[in-house]
C-alpha cells in the first residue's frame, strides 16, 4: 500500500480548502453591509472522482490484517475514504452523518443548554485588556520556540486558515489566519494546545520508527489529537482559561448544531446573535460548513466537537491509569487502539502531575450541556 499517497488523498482538511475562500469571504460581508442574505460557494481543488476514493476503500481493506495498532488506523481510514466519497458526491447529508460518527455528534449535546451555558460563561468572563494581533501572536510564538529550545520552526500568515492558529508539526510550521487577534488568556490556551499538546504527541510518535508514519497522521483521529492537546489545556492552566476554552467551543458546538438544519447565513446570524463578532461568527459557520460548495444547503462538518468530546474521553483513560496517559504520548492513534500501544514512559512530557481539580471541573461544566 502506498500510504503517502492514501494520507495525502484522505487528507480531508487540505481538500475542504476553498480556492475561493478570501473572495467569497469579500462577498459574504458586502452582502451584510446592505444587509442582504448570501451564502457563499466554494470551489475546491481536487481532481479525484468517487470511484477513485472508492478504489482507495478497497487498498485499504485488503490491507486489514495481523497488525492490531495499524487495524484500527484502517478502520478509521475507510470512514474517512467514505466521507469524501460523499464530500464527492455532494451528499450533504451523509457528510454530517459520517462526520459525526468519526468526530463526536452535536446530537450528544443539548443545545438549549449549550447556549445557556455559552451565555453564562460569556457574561462572567473577565475582560482583558492585553489583545494580541496576528503578527504578535506570531511573536509570542516565537518566544516560545527559544524557551523550548525549538530550533528550525518558522510562522506563516495566511487568510484561509481553518483556525486562528494550525500547527504542521513535521514541518516545523505554524500558520496563523491572518487578521486574527486573541486576548491573552486565549493565546495562553493556544500555545499550550499548539505546543505543549500537538507538538510534544508529535515529537514521541516521530522517535517510534515502526509507527512513525501512522502516529503521526491526524486523519479521522482528532478525539485523540484535538481531545488530547484540550486535555493538556485544561490539565496545566486555571480555570479561568478553561473558561474561556469552554466558551469558544460551545459556541463552535452551536454553530455546527445551527448547520445541520439551516443554511450558512442562518449559521452566521445565529453566532453573531449571541457574539457579537463578525470575524468569529464567520469563522464558525465556515468551519460548521467545511467541505461544502453549496452553502445554501443544509448539513453539517462536526469536526469541532472532538475538543470537548475528545477531552472527556482522554480524562477517562487517564482516571483509569496512568500508563494510559503515557500512551496518549505516543502519537495520534484511533482511541480503540489504546489497549496496544505501549505504556512506556515516553521522552517528551506536557503534564508532571495531573490536575483532578481542574479535570473535575471540566466534567462538571461538559455534563451540564449533554443530553
Amino acid at each position: 500500500m502506498n500510504f503517502d499517497y492514501i494520507q495525502k488523498e484522505l487528507d480531508y482538511y487540505k481538500k475542504f480548502t476553498p480556492a475561493n475562500f478570501v473572495e467569497e469571504k469579500a462577498r459574504f460581508f458586502a452582502h451584510i453591509k446592505k444587509k442582504e442574505a448570501y451564502n457563499p460557494f466554494f470551489d475546491y481543488g481536487d481532481n479525484l472522482e468517487a470511484k477513485d476514493y472508492k478504489e482507495i476503500k478497497e487498498a485499504l481493506q485488503k490491507e486489514i490484517g495481523s497488525d492490531l495498532i495499524i487495524n484500527e488506523f484502517l478502520k478509521v481510514y475507510l470512514d474517512v475514504a467514505e466521507m469524501l466519497i460523499a464530500w464527492k458526491q455532494n451528499d450533504y447529508e451523509a457528510l454530517s452523518n459520517i462526520s459525526g460518527k468519526i468526530f463526536g455528534s452535536t446530537n450528544t449535546f443539548d443545545i438549549s443548554k449549550t447556549i445557556e451555558n455559552y451565555k453564562r460563561l460569556t457574561s462572567a468572563a473577565v475582560e482583558s485588556a492585553e489583545v494580541y494581533n496576528d503578527e504578535q501572536i506570531g511573536e509570542k510564538f516565537e518566544e516560545e520556540f527559544a524557551k523550548r529550545s525549538l530550533d528550525g520552526w518558522f510562522i506563516e500568515y495566511h487568510e484561509a486558515s481553518g483556525g486562528n492558529v494550525s500547527i504542521y508539526e513535521s514541518e516545523k510550521k505554524i500558520i496563523i489566519r491572518a487578521g486574527t487577534t486573541e486576548t491573552k488568556q486565549g493565546l495562553d490556551c493556544v500555545i499550550a494546545h499548539e505546543l505543549d499538546g500537538h507538538a510534544v504527541q508529535a515529537f514521541n510518535a516521530m522517535s517510534n520508527k515502526r509507527y512513525a508514519k501512522w502516529l503521526l497522521s491526524y486523519l479521522g483521529t482528532e478525539k485523540q489529537y484535538e481531545g488530547y492537546a484540550t486535555f493538556v489545556v485544561i490539565n496545566n492552566l486555571s480555570i479561568a482559561h478553561i473558561n474561556s476554552e469552554l466558551a469558544y467551543n460551545f459556541a463552535l458546538i452551536i454553530a455546527t448544531s445551527q448547520a445541520q438544519s439551516s443554511s450558512f447565513y442562518e449559521t452566521y446570524q445565529r453566532i453573531y446573535e449571541l457574539c457579537r463578532d463578525e470575524d468569529f461568527s464567520f469563522s464558525a459557520a465556515y468551519k460548521a460548513k467545511r467541505g461544502f460548495q453549496d452553502t445554501a444547503r443544509i448539513g453539517c462538518f462536526q469536526k469541532e466537537n472532538a475538543y470537548s468530546l475528545g477531552a472527556l474521553e482522554i480524562i477517562a483513560l487517564v482516571e483509569q491509569s496512568e500508563k494510559n496517559y503515557f500512551r496518549l504520548l505516543q502519537g495520534c492513534f484511533p482511541l480503540s487502539a489504546i489497549g496496544f500501544i505501549a505504556g512506556k514512559e515516553p521522552k517528551w512530557q506536557s503534564v508532571k502531575n495531573f490536575n483532578i481539580e481542574n479535570q473535575t471541573y471540566f466534567k462538571k461544566m461538559m455534563n451540564l450541556i449533554q443530553n
